[in-house]
């Protein structure tokens, strides 16, 4: 059986659980993941309440074993858990469903006045818990134990070079972090000016590359584009797969690396700035990727951001995003950069490509997008909505 496709990872599925042939198994995630993927299934057996279940095809081994496995622990082939119970996360299910989470927080002196409640969750990867407590709300991010270290110097060394992001208010060896609250507000819930925000982005990206940290940047950018030729060739639509794999080959052409390596954040975007009264940055979030890499990933990942953000905007608000995309392009949009924000944007193609899948329907949205990671490609012509948005 191959595992290859979201066909034969919900084949493996329900061959493990033993489902009955009409039990709903709907995709709802999937990700590169060491030697294969990680992808997230809704499962809703008759009579019951849906779970999440996860299809594991890396081939990594973990140190303890949180579901069914194919394989061997020492060799294994695909695992299977049930959210939150995550091998790579082992803090997650006790941070979710027990006292892990409030019993750090009270050796932190902090009361927590709600159970965590689970916000962002990246299978393998990490999860982001928000807990209420008595002057506001605190954050929990679950990380692998063994990244634990690196996440928590990382904080420090930004810190001490003034970069400003949320206080490190503690951690614990399990991999659980504890943040504040990051100062100001957050960017997409202010009214900015994109020339302004821009020169911002521009002093925090000269500000990070002075940072001296010795380990890479976690981006990947390269190995994703393997992985979305195989996800399209594996898709219903040739005509789309056909269009990817022209794709993939301009952006082979012009794909270069920039030196030199300096400190970069690894996903930046206007989703991870909080802004003062000013307009200034004045925090920087989820800086688990930051490490030295290629100034370029910062670019792409900001301009593809706000490509995504702007078709996704409804046409009568959509100018000023637009207009920061643009602006964006219009600065740092050197033939590499706009090799790495096609790669991206291929990234939201396929995002949207599945969303039709799970939800039986055909938006044009896939095909929108891909349109977009085509006009990035050229310098000379202007990124711009294909169609009015569907509805």
């Amino acid at each position: 059986m191959t595992l290859s496709t979201s066909a034969g990872e919900a084949e493996l599925l329900r061959d493990a659980l033993e489902l009955a042939a009409d039990t709903p198994v709907v995709l709802i995630s999937r990700e590169p993941f060491g030697a294969g993927s990680i992808t997230g299934f809704e499962v809703t057996p008759a009579g019951s309440a849906s779970m999440t279940y996860f299809v594991d095809t890396s081939r990594r081994v973990v140190i303890e074993e949180t579901g069914m496995l194919l394989g061997s622990p020492a060799a294994p082939e695909c695992r299977i858990w049930v959210h939150p119970a995550d091998p790579y996360l082992p803090a997650l299910a006790p941070a979710a469903f027990s006292q892990a989470a409030e019993t750090l927080l009270a050796r932190l002196g902090i009361t927590a006045i709600a159970p965590p409640r689970i916000v962002g969750y990246r299978a393998g990867r990490r999860a982001v818990l928000r807990v209420d407590v008595e002057d506001g709300a605190r954050w929990i991010k679950v990380v692998p134990p063994s990244r634990l270290d690196r996440i928590v110097g990382t904080h420090r060394s930004l810190a001490d070079a003034g970069i400003p992001m949320a206080d490190l208010v503690g951690w614990s060896s399990d991999g659980l972090i504890v943040l504040d609250q990051a100062r100001g507000t957050p960017a997409p819930d202010v009214v900015w000016q994109p020339p302004a925000l821009l020169d911002a982005v521009d002093r925090l990206r000269e500000a990070l590359a002075t940072v001296p940290l010795d380990h890479a940047a976690r981006v990947g950018l390269a190995d994703r584009r393997d992985w979305y030729a195989a996800r399209f060739r594996d898709g219903a639509d040739p005509v789309r797969a056909a269009r990817v794999a022209r794709l993939l080959d301009r952006i082979a052409r012009v794909w270069r690396d920039v030196d030199p390596r300096v400190t970069v954040h690894g996903d930046l975007h206007f989703g991870q700035l909080f802004l003062d009264d000013e307009g200034a940055i004045s925090g920087l979030i989820d800086v688990d990727t930051t490490g030295r890499g290629d100034p370029a990933d910062d670019a792409a990942a900001f301009i593809a951001h706000a490509v995504a953000s702007a078709y996704l905007t409804p046409e009568d608000r959509d100018e000023r995003v637009w207009e920061l995309a643009h602006g964006a392009l219009a600065r740092w949009g050197s033939d590499p950069v706009r090799a790495r924000v096609a790669t991206l944007l291929l990234g939201q193609v396929l995002g949207a490509q599945e969303r039709d899948r799970r939800e039986d329907r055909q938006d044009g949205a896939p095909d929108d997008l891909l349109t977009l990671a085509e006009e990035v490609l050229d310098p000379s012509g202007k990124v711009r909505r294909p169609v009015a948005l569907r509805t």
